[in-house]
């Protein structure tokens, strides 16, 4: 349960730098707002990939072969999705 306390503080640092990127993003003109924007996106797509390796991992370690099953399959459709946008 100690994993999910430290998942919980990760994920909401996680929404406050997200929303000062945000913020950047909005009202900081040139390429420092843009710079902002982008890294906000890029935040708020690691979140859900962060927390789904993570889970998997306490899914592995727990002996919870379907969940753990199911938390690589959707980090592998995720992996393969970014391996297929970058080419």
């Amino acid at each position: 349960m100690n994993d999910l306390r430290v998942l919980a503080s990760i994920l909401r640092v996680g929404v406050v730098v997200s929303f000062a990127l945000a913020l950047a993003g909005a009202f900081v003109p040139g390429q420092v707002g843009t710079a902002s924007a982008v890294a906000c996106i890029a935040v708020l797509v690691a979140a859900p990939v962060l927390r789904v390796g993570w889970l998997t991992v306490d899914w592995i370690r727990d002996g919870d072969r379907r969940f753990a099953l199911l938390g690589s399959a959707l980090l592998l459709v995720l992996a393969s999705g970014a391996v297929v946008a970058l080419r």
